[in-house]
């Protein structure tokens, strides 16, 4: 593992709350494990990447191109993608080879006895504009810093993977491209390799780290700075919704999105 920057103190973890108990945990407005809240999926336990080359192998879908493990950007169009199916991806994932690309996919593209094996976390039951992903990637595959607008709930649902967050206060200290980029959502900074010489007010920002294993539930507040790192082979759901204060922010972010023709 690299070293971190400093000023990291572990995620809260707390064993299937109550709805009226995570809301009131969650506004405090800080990250939030959740212990034991999909022992009920199907998914936990029997999703891996050879089942889904036996299953959905024939699928096409959409990967991030992340040569070095990481994503490619454009500063005029966004993220780069390749189309391939489920079984090649699974080749890659599986050849012990430094990660090329990362399967990200709308759940809905999947067949609807996966989707059934799936549920949707009592936290976001009923929320409004919920979208679903399923991301799925291999050993090394890294999500560099960023944030989203809306609520986020990640889903472990095969592997591990570790997060480093910092709330969106910490702006400043984390180096955001431009917002007349294509990604102002995204740091300059590579948590993988801190450099603080060119980035020294990244030892000042104050975060929390965590591991998700399988069956864990992460909760991240509207706006919360994270970075990912898949430990092995990584399954995951991820389930976002916004507040409704940012509601219309985030119907301008993805108007705008769609009039600049972003590949986000």
């Amino acid at each position: 593992m690299q070293p971190r920057p400093l000023n990291l103190k572990s995620v809260r973890r707390v064993t299937r709350p109550s709805r009226r108990t995570f809301e009131r945990l969650a506004r405090a407005g800080e990250p939030l494990v959740i212990e034991g809240a999909l022992a009920h999926w199907p998914a936990i336990g029997r999703w891996s990447p050879e089942d889904l080359r036996t299953r959905i192998g024939a699928l096409r879908v959409k990967t991030y191109v992340i040569p070095r493990g990481q994503v490619l950007l454009d500063q005029k169009t966004g993220f780069r993608f390749e189309e391939m199916s489920v079984a090649d991806y699974v080749e890659h994932v599986l050849s012990g080879e430094s990660p090329s690309y990362y399967l990200r996919a709308p759940l809905e593209v999947f067949p609807q006895a996966l989707r059934d094996e799936l549920g949707v976390p009592e936290y976001c039951q009923g929320a409004v504009r919920l979208k679903r992903n399923v991301w799925f990637s291999a050993p090394g595959t890294v999500s560099r810093l960023h944030f989203d607008l809306p609520h986020n709930l990640i889903a472990q649902v095969h592997g591990r993977k570790e997060f480093v967050l910092y709330p969106f206060r910490e702006r400043p200290n984390l180096y955001p491209f431009s917002v007349l980029s294509s990604t102002p959502h995204l740091s300059h900074a590579d948590l993988e390799a801190p450099d603080l010489r060119a980035f020294p007010r990244l030892a000042e920002a104050r975060g929390w780290r965590c591991e998700l294993g399988e069956g864990d539930l992460l909760f991240m507040p509207s706006r919360t700075w994270h970075h990912a790192v898949s430990l092995g082979a990584s399954i995951t759901v991820n389930f976002w919704w916004p507040p409704l204060a940012i509601l219309p922010l985030s119907l301008l972010s993805d108007g705008y999105k769609r009039v600049r023709g972003l590949n986000i």
